[in-house]
């Protein structure tokens, strides 16, 4: 605000105070005239006055001081109004951020509440599928051979299994099959594609069609199981009632069987895609036969899979071991690298004369140390048997 503008409180102040100033010398020349009569109203007459009376020299220079004075007080109003009228234009800016940061708050607050009913809506659905997985490992681990069967069927026996997620795509299977008065133990180690739901659905339809094969069909040499097995895996996911034929399933399995047959001491061994390893009581060294190059289910192939078939000489006291990709899949180490074949045999070869028992917790200590705090990489099944 200019400090002499005419709206301006040092403005009016000062005209005033000069306004006001001037009647201190009109009462006093009225003042005179009516009680000094003696004198003549004349230049000579006022000077004199003023000689023997000064007080008419600071009555008459009231204007001035009188001006001065009101001025400096209508220049300090016109600060005090600016600076009230700075704090009410603060205020108004205060208030309208005020009035933003409320919205923003409700906003805010708003969003909070939607995040919170998102966060208890997932918590929910999180708490349902983990309800759902829990229940389907629950089911899954009922399908599974007890482990007394086995035990009762061989002369030691361990499983190692240990699922990614919960539920597995690895499995095992056994049953003792009587053919021809001839009893056939046959047992099964299975790798399905991927982990999680999508395996634990494999294994499933596994699990039956080993049923099935084994059990109705009663097919019993491992080489033709694995044969109707990759026909059965082949058939359940190309039906041709699927309403949707440009659907294209790939997924199948990898599977080791190996069949016992104490009546003619023989042993029959086939795999897709996975090896036998074993050790009679005359081998130094775990010996390896590769199973056969090709998997179970996927798409359709022209060329027919061929699963081979490999017999043993039955020997009392052998050890036997079917496994998944799991266990030398396993990344860890100092150098982040997978558990590999080479020292997977290299830990079985380590205490031949060991227990079944003994050699588990080996197996899963050594996987466990070797992992340490690396995530899981596959589904793990180690199945160790020794024949009577």
């Amino acid at each position: 605000m200019p400090v002499y503008s005419r709206k301006s409180y040092t403005f009016k102040y000062s005209l005033f105070g000069i306004a006001f100033g001037f009647c201190f010398p009109v009462f006093s020349l009225l003042f005179d005239t009516l009680f000094l009569k003696d004198l003549p109203f004349s230049a000579e007459s006022f000077v004199s006055i003023h000689h023997l009376n000064p007080l008419h020299f600071i009555i008459d220079s009231a204007p001035i001081f009188l001006g001065i004075a009101f001025g400096f007080a209508g220049r300090n109003l016109d600060e005090v109004t600016e600076v009230r009228q700075d704090v009410e234009t603060y205020n108004e800016e205060l208030l309208q951020q005020n009035q933003i940061v409320t919205q923003y708050s409700h906003e805010l607050q708003a969003q909070s509440d939607k995040i919170k009913d998102q966060r208890v809506q997932v918590e929910k659905l999180f708490s349902d599928i983990q309800a759902s997985v829990r229940t389907a490992e629950r089911l899954q681990l009922a399908l599974l051979p007890d482990l007394s069967n086995l035990q009762a069927a061989f002369d030691e026996v361990f499983i190692f299994y240990k699922a990614k997620d919960i539920i597995s795509g690895d499995f095992y299977w056994f049953r003792s099959v009587t053919l021809e008065n001839k009893e056939y133990k046959i047992i099964i180690a299975a790798d399905c594609t991927g982990h999680g739901v999508p395996g634990a659905i494999m294994t499933i339809v596994g699990y039956f069609l080993l049923e099935r094969i084994i059990e109705k069909e009663k097919i019993v040499m491992p080489n033709e199981i694995l044969e109707a097995l990759n026909e059965g895996i082949t058939e359940a996911f190309t039906s041709s009632s699927s309403s949707d034929r440009s659907i294209k399933v790939r997924e199948g399995m990898d599977a080791s069987i190996l069949v016992v047959n104490e009546s003619d001491k023989k042993l029959y061994y086939a795999g897709a895609n996975r090896p036998l390893y074993y050790r009679s009581p005359m081998d130094e060294t775990i010996q390896v036969i590769k199973g056969s190059r090709a998997a179970l289910g996927g798409e359709r192939r022209k060329k027919e899979k061929i699963f081979t078939l490999n017999t043993l000489e039955y020997q009392k006291g052998s050890h036997f071991y079917l496994f998944s990709d799991g266990y030398p899949d396993q990344f860890g180490g100092k150098n982040d690298k997978k558990f590999g074949s080479k020292r997977f045999r290299q830990l079985l070869n380590e205490n031949p004369s060991e227990s079944m028992s003994q050699i588990h917790k080996e197996i899963k200590s050594a996987f466990e140390t070797w992992k340490y705090q690396t995530s899981q990489t596959d589904d793990v099944v180690v199945v160790g048997i020794k024949i009577k």
